[in-house]
């Protein structure tokens, strides 16, 4: 029987091609935004301040406070840094490097009976602390994060010499097969580049693996699973040169493809059938979540399609139940039944969520 080596690897390689190349894509969504480098103190403040302050301004404050209500209260528009500066009934709001000066300190520290915010009760101590951080610091980033950042002088050279020395930037280029002394041994094009690189360095290849090794790995490999003595037995004595060919594709066309390769996404997203915690309390359900992405995989379901379902299934024109089943994504992290801070825990899943993405 002729050996075809070939017609394993490729064809399981392009049943997977479709999820490698998304996560290439999304390390490449990353390449640019590295290429502005440190910024100094300017971009550590833009960070603090969009990761930090104004998270908790636009919970706390904005929606009396902000210029999108229209009229805000006092005529403190705390989204536009431009009118910080401007004295109100109880002094400037902001007085950057003087929390002690400033009437939004008072305001959330209680500090002044006629000037609590928010009304309804204090913010938590760490909020409080965050703030008044900011300002003694400077009250800087606000303006920094509010407007695109402009690109450095040397932008674009530093992204042609990156478009030059990453393999990614790199436009494929078709080369012509090495030389090899043994013709024989090669069953194509790739085995003549493999060969002439091992022959160049004085090696040999290995020899072909016998047909129930070679049967027992690909099995493994596609469906985890170990083949039957009945499959060995017929697949070793087997005269048909497509033997290893209609192989592969009977296991790619195997629920067990599937089971298999599922896992490989579970681990990524974090699935779990419970909660975590102490309790570590079940989660209903969960197990359609589990076998929607079994069943993506099997139908080979194009990878855009996979993830925007699990992203925003619900959203999508004809949603069916595949792509609403798929939105479970947004529930397979660990979560707190009984939090210390409920807030913060909501937080936390959100997080999580966001980081899972990335």
């Amino acid at each position: 029987m002729r050996r075809r080596p070939d017609l394993g690897v490729n064809r399981a390689m392009r049943r997977h091609r479709g999820i490698a190349l998304g996560y290439v894509a999304l390390g490449l969504i990353g390449l640019s935004g590295s290429v502005t480098g440190a910024r100094g103190a300017e971009t550590d403040a833009a960070k603090f301040y969009e990761e930090q302050v104004r998270p908790i301004l636009s919970r706390r404050c904005y929606e009396c406070h902000s210029a999108e209500v229209g009229d805000p209260e006092g005529g403190l528009a705390l989204d536009d840094p431009s009118g910080w500066s401007q004295a109100g009934q109880h002094g400037l709001a902001i007085v950057p490097g003087e929390p002690e000066k400033s009437a939004l300190v008072a305001a959330i520290t209680y500090g002044d009976p006629d000037l609590q915010m928010p009304p309804e009760r204090q913010l938590p101590k760490r909020e409080i602390e965050l703030l008044t951080e900011w300002i003694r610091a400077g009250a800087k980033g606000a303006v920094a994060a509010k407007l695109p950042a402009a690109p450095p002088a040397d932008f674009a050279a530093e992204l042609e010499r990156r478009r030059q020395s990453h393999w990614c930037w790199t436009v494929p280029v078709r080369h012509a097969a090495g030389e090899v002394v043994d013709a024989s041994w090669p069953t194509d094009p790739v085995d003549r580049f493999i060969l002439a690189r091992l022959e160049s360095q004085g090696l040999r290849p290995a020899a072909d693996a016998e047909p129930a090794t070679w049967l027992r790995r690909v099995t493994y490999d596609l469906t985890g699973l170990p083949p039957t003595p009945e499959e060995v037995e017929a697949f070793a004595t087997s005269t048909d040169p497509d033997a290893y060919g209609k192989l592969v594709d009977r296991l790619l066309a195997s629920p067990h493809y599937g089971e298999k390769w599922g896992r490989q996404w579970l681990d990524l997203v974090r699935y779990a059938e419970t909660n975590s915690y102490e309790r570590d309390n079940p989660k209903p359900n969960a197990f359609r979540y589990r076998d929607y992405v079994i069943k993506s995989l099997n139908a080979d379901k194009p990878y855009d399609r996979f993830v925007t379902e699990q992203l925003a299934g619900d959203e999508l024109e004809g949603a069916d139940n595949d792509s609403l089943t798929a939105t479970g994504f947004y529930r397979l992290g660990i979560w707190d039944d009984e939090p210390t801070d409920r807030e913060q825990a909501r937080y936390d899943s959100l997080d999580d969520i966001v980081t899972t993405v990335g």
